[in-house]
């Protein structure tokens, strides 16, 4: 008996998995052992329903067979029948503590989202079995799995240690670090690898991405001409993923990796590589051949640009638009009612769609058709009813459909007037816009920097946002006062209390509650020597997450500045986002992109806001709403004069006072806020738009003032 079991094992391990069941078969004999070697032989002839039977048999024989029931256990669970398998490894268990038995219950559990109970199970292996690598290397992606990365990296350190010939932690370990931006620890961890796997291609691909996003381009460079030696179709994959949308990049381009990257990090208020981002961005602007672009677009407002590079990045984004056969009508007279489309994929709970909530219905309804072209569908917030129910507004759904078969759509409406609302942020479609479909199109309101598209053919702007002559590839509009609108009720709610919100009641509050992406160093600086010449004061700040906080307090503390300073406020509904800015007493305006939306909202809240701005659309945003609220004195020509002017309204509340009920006065009739008069000013340039089309003239620029 024993003499063929040995035998059939020696045929087995030889892959002879037909002879050794020849020979078991050679003997009679009932014995769980027989059954389990019968199971094996099925199992390795793939003869799944036979393995599963001999397994059985073998249990009923000897209940106690661990063997058996992991090998049957396992079956079961590549068949789909996990709850029979955990009742397969629970009674094997209650008789006989095998760490294989164990091993795959905790992998069932995991299959299962019974993930607690599986994690138990690997940690009960680890504390009994510390040098299997199996447990602790399950338990490691499962932390992994649910985002728990220090405990992750802690496992995968302890495999490291225990069994250094296997690369497998030490990959798994620098993917970690990467994902937190820790790349030179990536790097050393991905030098191991390679030591040991010189053509491990997922492992250069990798130190290749760290490199590039620790702004180490040359050593990207070389990591990823090494994976093209490496594993071709794994180069050429990369390339296609960082051409994306419309790239043309023949290899792949560190520069781009590291700004994609730079954004995430810059979103967590984490500057540590910022001296390399204006320089990284410029650099790449400036070359040819690029990867995707667009996904740039919507963050380069916060970044060290000048109007003439936000341009050129613009026309470099068009330039990876595809070009479809025009769909421009030819010219023909200007109507009596215009037919207006608004396009876009933010009608809804977001910042274009609070914006724009209140504005359709103050377009005058016997000159104006208006027509909402829905790129996403209606998200079921408040504000995409409200804006659905407009009376007299036509939505059209597109979404769904291709480029050309959108833009096919939006030209049988005929329409006079195309305003796009996304250019290339939140979701764009410029292969509609390129096709041309309506008479004239505008940029407005959404994207504050240019297309530098040749498919746009105006852009509505006002004398105080506008950088100056030849900012924009589009004919410059200039409405009176302000390009801006915001909707809003006839009064703000009403300002809960200090305590409410967690403020200090007898403490100056300065504000920032715009996007923490939006937060630069050298602004922060200037905050901090604001708080450290005012010192019974707070910052009041959006905590987005916990890296912004952690982040922002490290900062402030290197500048000397107590931490425990700056407050932060969680997200919430817009209403109560409103209602909570009146508590504030100064709003402290961002740099490179101001606040738009926030600060027309702190405005309309009757807080006053401080700013000083800057060479692009994004950064004059703050001022030209200031302006329109009759207040220059908060619009400062300079950072030393923005500092000093903080702590001057810090020091002289009387002063304060006055700016604040001067805000509550001429916020009502501001150009902002007043709906149907901007609406006035935008039918009047849509028209003087259309009869130039009539008239078979190009697009040029113009005011409003100017026109009769």
């Amino acid at each position: 008996m024993h003499s063929a079991w040995h035998d059939a094992i020696t045929l087995l391990q030889q892959g002879d998995a037909h002879g050794a069941r020849a020979r078991l078969a050679s003997v009679t004999v009932v014995h769980a052992e027989q059954d389990f070697l019968q199971g094996v032989c099925a199992h390795a002839l793939q003869d799944i329903p036979q393995a599963v039977a001999h397994f059985a048999q073998a249990l009923q024989h000897d209940p106690g067979h661990s063997r058996a029931a992991a090998a049957l256990g396992a079956l079961l669970a590549g068949l789909g029948q996990h709850a029979q398998a955990e009742h397969v490894f629970r009674q094997s268990l209650a008789r006989n503590d095998d760490p294989q038995v164990r091993f795959n219950l905790a992998v069932i559990l995991e299959d299962l989202g019974q993930l607690d109970a599986a994690l138990a199970e690997y940690t009960h292996l680890i504390s009994h079995h510390p040098d299997d690598y199996a447990p602790q290397h399950n338990r490691a992606g499962l932390h992994a799995r649910r985002m728990q990365l220090a405990d992750a990296a802690a496992d995968y350190r302890e495999l490291v240690k225990r069994h250094p010939g296997h690369t497998l932690p030490w990959q798994n370990l620098a993917d970690i670090e990467i994902s937190q931006g820790h790349y030179a620890a990536a790097l050393g961890h991905l030098d191991e690898v390679l030591r040991r796997e010189p053509g491990n291609a997922k492992a250069v691909m990798s130190a290749a991405i760290a490199a590039a996003a620790n702004g180490d381009f040359a050593t990207s460079d070389t990591y990823f001409e090494r994976l093209r030696r490496v594993d071709a179709g794994l180069w050429q994959s990369a390339l296609e993923r960082i051409n994306g949308r419309g790239g043309k990049a023949s290899r792949p381009e560190p520069q781009l990796v590291f700004l994609v990257r730079e954004h995430e990090h810059l979103a967590a208020c984490d500057w540590s590589r910022w001296p390399l981002y204006g320089p990284s961005f410029r650099e790449l602007v400036a070359g040819d051949e690029h990867g995707e672009l667009i996904s740039l677009a919507f963050r380069s407002v916060a970044a060290p640009l000048d109007a003439d590079e936000q341009r050129q990045l613009g026309a470099a984004i068009a330039r990876q638009v595809r070009p479809l056969a025009s769909l421009c009508p030819a010219p023909s007279p200007c109507p009596a009612r215009l037919r207006v489309g608004y396009l876009g994929a933010r009608f809804g709970h977001h910042a274009t769609g609070v914006l724009l909530q209140d504005f359709f219905a103050a377009h005058d309804p016997v000159s104006t058709d208006v027509f909402l072209l829905d790129l996403a569908g209606s998200d079921g917030s408040t504000t995409a009813q409200r804006i659905r129910q407009t009376p007299g507004v036509q939505t059209i759904g597109l979404q769904g459909l291709e480029d050309s078969t959108a833009a096919a759509r939006i030209a049988a409406l005929g329409l006079d007037i195309l305003v796009d609302l996304s250019v290339y942020n939140d979701d764009p479609r410029p292969g509609i816009l390129a096709q041309h479909p309506a008479a004239v199109q505008v940029a407005w309101l959404a994207a504050p920097y240019t297309s530098g598209a040749p498919w746009l053919d105006y852009v509505i702007s006002d004398a105080r946002v506008s950088p100056g002559p030849g900012w924009s590839s589009e004919a410059e509009v200039q409405l009176p006062e302000s390009y801006f609108v915001f909707s809003h009720a006839s009064e703000p709610p009403a300002v809960p209390s200090r305590e409410r919100l967690g403020l200090p009641e007898n403490r100056f509050v300065f504000a920032c509650l715009s996007a923490p992406w939006k937060i630069d160093p050298d602004t922060f600086s200037v905050w901090m020597r604001i708080l450290q010449a005012c010192p019974d004061s707070v910052l009041w700040l959006l905590g987005d997450s916990a890296p912004v906080v952690l982040n922002l307090k490290r900062e402030a503390e290197w500048r000397g500045i107590d931490p425990r300073r700056l407050l932060f406020a969680p997200r919430t509904t817009p209403v109560a986002h409103l209602a909570r800015l009146g508590a504030a007493d100064l709003f402290l305006d961002t740099r490179y992109c101001n606040g738009h939306t926030t600060v027309a909202e702190a405005l309309w809240a009757g807080l006053p806001v401080l700013t000083c701005p800057g060479p692009t659309f994004a950064s004059r945003v703050a001022g030209s709403l200031l302006h329109s609220c009759h207040l220059p004195e908060l619009v400062c020509a300079d950072w030393t004069a923005y500092e000093q002017a903080a702590v001057s309204l810090y020091r002289d509340r009387t002063h304060l006072g006055t700016l604040r009920q001067r805000l509550h006065e001429s916020r009502h009739h501001a150009a902002p806020f007043d709906l149907p008069q901007q609406a006035r000013h935008l039918e009047k340039a849509f028209r003087h738009m259309r009869e130039r089309f009539a008239q078979g003239q190009p697009a040029a620029a113009f005011a409003i003032s100017d026109l009769a």
